[in-house]
């Protein structure tokens, strides 16, 4: 099932020619261990094991050809490997991981794929959230480059970045913030190296003890204080 959220659109200034846009989210997954059973029992001859073993096939030649900078043709779509980054001069050449030098990969569906799922498409709308609440959508770890990573083990003293939305919170106020916690600690963060709207960059106390952390954020826009929280979670080592 297909989960549709009504939300306020940021990359418009009038409010009223597309104020909002909608976020997905899939509320399922399909393992590749079921991938294979599924594929076994659509009324074919071959095993669950025949069908692992074929998926394990195509990954590897997949990642072949990825390589070497194909486009892979599937039958349900296309797979091609994109790069992205930016450089200061027009002799610059691209290394990926360097600064935001980025390896990634684009999938386009075919037009037969786009017909058949769009005629069966199962979905739901939820109610939307109240367009002034805070939301995280994604943790990182701050490199000593200032890249991005999503390695969420760090040491204290190291930075994470938050990414979300609605972010902005009175420092003055304690019960605002960034909050680390586990079963035994509740620590709010009082070291910030930015603090915007979309993203805060956060420094580790010193005094955190290691473990296992959620991460989440308090904000009081109004009369009334708003937690998010993002299921990862950060290890300080």
């Amino acid at each position: 099932m297909l989960q549709i959220k009504t939300i306020k659109n940021t990359l418009v200034s009038d409010e009223s020619k597309n104020g909002y846009c909608f976020r997905s989210t899939c509320l399922q997954s399909l393992s590749q261990k079921q991938l294979a059973k599924e594929m076994a029992e659509w009324n074919s001859s071959f095993t669950e094991a025949d069908c692992v073993g074929m998926l394990s096939v195509m990954e590897n030649i997949m990642i072949k050809y990825l390589a070497k900078g194909y486009n892979v043709e599937l039958p349900f779509g296309t797979l091609r490997p994109n790069v992205t980054g930016t450089c200061s001069s027009i002799q610059d050449g691209f290394t990926p991981d360097t600064g935001d030098h980025t390896l990634g990969f684009i999938f386009n569906a075919n037009e037969s794929t786009v017909t058949s799922v769009k005629a069966k498409l199962e979905y739901k709308q939820v109610p939307p959230d109240i367009t002034t609440e805070a939301r995280i959508y994604r943790i990182a770890s701050l490199l000593n480059d200032a890249s991005e990573s999503d390695n969420l083990r760090v040491s204290v003293g190291k930075m994470l970045r938050l990414h979300g939305r609605n972010l902005s919170f009175d420092i003055t106020d304690s019960a605002q913030g960034v909050f680390l916690e586990n079963e035994t600690s509740y620590t709010r963060i009082d070291t910030y190296t930015r603090r915007g709207t979309n993203i805060v960059d956060v420094v580790i106390p010193a005094t955190l003890a290691a473990g296992a952390y959620t991460v989440s954020i308090v904000t009081k826009p109004g009369s009334t204080y708003f937690t998010a929280k993002i299921d990862s979670v950060v290890t300080v080592a």
